[in-house]
């Protein structure tokens, strides 16, 4: 009998321990390039290519506070690895959100990523401020960050809804950003 515990409560350690661990999906490219992606845990991920052609990737979480979609492009010419580039791409796809927002202007900040090189701004939606999150119209979102991350012939653009900035959930899909949107090495043969 004893066994049979001791051996329960190994299994669940070990499934408890697995579902704290995020999972890594891979993204072809092309033939010869991959990106790697670390999905958070208690997020969903989906992938596909937007009517452009672009791959796009989503994680969102289920209780839908956070939602982080990712649309990576081409950058042959490595455009996008000079920051005024990036917070040039930034105002031309955001300034929209500018009038909207509390900060009334865009505060570029620049990500410190294991590979390549980012720049973001985040908006805060000044209808939603004082209001309680229970009280946030079905898909709206507090805060928006957006931002651009290049690495030697790719650009990824981001955009994360969500409802704060400093909440785990937050942290983890910054993280994902920092950390695991880039480039996987091909496997020496």
């Amino acid at each position: 009998m004893k066994r049979l515990q001791k051996s329960i409560l190994i299994a669940a350690l070990i499934l408890g321990s697995s579902a704290l661990i995020a999972r890594e999906e891979i993204i072809r490219l092309s033939e010869s390039r991959s990106i790697s992606v670390t999905v958070p845990d208690g997020f969903n991920y989906k992938s596909g290519a937007n009517a452009r052609g672009e791959l796009v990737v989503v994680l969102a979480e289920a209780k839908e506070r956070f939602s982080l979609t990712v649309t990576f492009e081409p950058d042959p010419e490595g455009e996008f690895r000079n920051a005024r580039a990036r917070k040039e791409r930034l105002h031309e796809e955001f300034k929209s959100y500018v009038e909207g927002s509390v900060e009334k202007a865009m505060q570029f900040e620049e990500l410190q990523t294991m590979v390549g090189a980012a720049t973001y701004c985040v908006f805060t939606d000044d209808k939603l401020v004082g209001k309680s999150k229970t009280e946030f119209p079905p898909g709206e979102y507090l805060h928006l960050t957006v931002g651009v991350k290049a690495w030697p012939g790719i650009v990824a653009t981001f955009t994360l809804f969500s409802d704060d900035t400093d909440s785990e959930q937050y942290r983890a899909l910054m993280k994902v950003l920092r950390e695991s949107v880039h480039e996987k090495p091909a496997p020496l043969l």
